[in-house]
């Protein structure tokens, strides 16, 4: 085992944290969350906002929901699905979590 990882799934935010699994002077670190920011851009962030936005056919350009690691998504999580959830409440899901 090289890495003790822990994980908080939270309302308004999640994020990973990491340490060293050996070593005495180890330091825990959060690891950065690839994520839409914007129409078209990915950016590492500390933590993805728990939030789940559904856009409507045609409403954004086909391009930009284009995700590096496996082509366009029909839903968005994170900074982009916090901010455009704002703009268009009734496409968000938040607080979903406290739901349960």
């Amino acid at each position: 085992m090289k890495y003790i990882v822990g994980i908080d799934l939270g309302t308004t935010n999640s994020v990973v944290a990491y340490v060293p699994a050996e070593g005495e002077d180890a330091s825990i670190d959060v690891l950065p969350i690839a994520q839409l920011i914007a129409p078209g851009t990915v950016e590492e962030r500390p933590a993805l906002p728990s939030f789940l936005y559904l856009p409507a056919e045609g409403e954004l350009p086909t391009k930009a929901l284009r995700l590096p690691w496996g082509g366009a998504a029909d839903a968005v999580v994170g900074t982009f699905a916090q901010r455009r959830g704002s703009e268009v409440p009734d496409r968000v899901v938040a607080s979903a979590k406290s739901w349960l």
